[in-house]
C-alpha cells in the first residue's frame, strides 16, 4: 500500500495489566486502592462472576465527564488481569469509540497509578489498527491490490478480480494471523469503500475459505 498515510479503523482495545513478580494478588489489591470517583469496586459484580476456574475483578464508572456509566471486568492470567468485558449501565450501547473512551479512563485513572505504585507491566493496544496489524504485508499488500482492481458492485466476479481475491486468500492462509471475519468485513467497507452487502459476501467468502484451507491443512 502506497498511501503515505496507512488506512486505519477503530477497533476495540484490550487491556493487560500484570506484575513483573508474578504477584496477581498484589495486582489486584493495588488496582482496588487506585479506584477512586467515578470509578469503584463492583463486589456484587464479582460474587456474580465467581466460577472456580477464574478470578474475576470488576469496577463501575458512573456517569461523568461525558462519558457513559460503565461496568468493566477483568479476568485473571497467570500474572495479573485482563479487561475481558465493559458494558453500559445505563445506555443500550456503547459502541466501539464509547468502549475505549472507558477504556482510557479506566487506564488513566485507575491503572497508572496502581502501575506507578508497584511498576506494574500495562500493555494497551492502539484504537486505530490497520489490516498489516492483523495479517502478513504480503495478505495486505494482496487485499489492496484486489480492492484496487476490482469492480466493487460484482466482488471476486470477473476471473482477473477472482484470481487477485484467490492470491489474497492463499496469502493471508499462509500468515495464519488475527484476521478474522467481521475484521474483514469492516475493513472492506470503511478503509476500502465496498458496498457492505458485497463485503458481506466476501467476508463469508473468506471464512468458508480458511475453514476450508485449514481442514485440507490437518488432514
Amino acid at each position: 500500500m502506497s498511501d503515505d498515510k496507512p488506512l486505519s479503523i477503530e477497533v476495540f482495545q484490550d487491556l493487560t495489566v500484570t506484575s513483573r513478580h508474578g504477584q496477581r494478588s498484589a495486582v489486584r489489591e493495588a488496582l482496588r486502592r487506585s479506584a477512586g470517583p467515578p470509578w469503584n469496586h463492583a463486589k456484587a459484580r464479582e460474587r456474580e462472576l465467581s466460577e472456580e476456574s477464574h478470578e474475576y475483578l470488576a469496577f463501575q464508572r458512573a456517569a461523568a465527564d461525558g462519558l457513559a456509566a460503565s461496568g468493566l471486568t477483568l479476568c485473571g492470567r497467570r500474572a495479573g488481569y485482563k479487561v475481558v468485558n465493559i458494558v453500559p449501565l445505563e445506555d443500550s450501547d456503547l459502541g466501539i469509540s464509547g468502549y475505549n473512551d472507558v477504556l482510557d479512563d479506566f487506564v488513566e485513572r485507575v491503572v497508572n497509578p496502581a502501575a506507578q505504585e508497584l511498576t506494574l507491566d500495562v500493555s494497551l493496544t492502539s484504537r486505530r489498527q490497520s489490516i498489516s496489524d492483523w495479517t502478513s504485508e504480503e495478505a495486505a499488500f494482496a487485499l489492496h491490490r484486489f480492492s484496487v482492481c476490482a469492480n466493487k458492485s460484482t466482488g471476486a466476479g470477473h476471473p482477473a478480480d477472482r484470481k487477485r481475491w484467490f492470491d489474497f486468500l492463499f496469502a493471508a492462509h499462509a500468515a495464519n494471523g488475527r484476521l478474522d471475519t467481521e475484521l474483514l468485513r469492516r475493513w472492506l467497507v470503511e478503509a476500502e469503500n465496498w458496498p457492505w452487502e458485497i463485503a458481506n459476501d466476501l467476508a463469508g467468502s473468506y471464512e468458508y475459505s480458511m475453514d476450508l484451507l485449514n481442514s485440507r491443512a490437518a488432514a
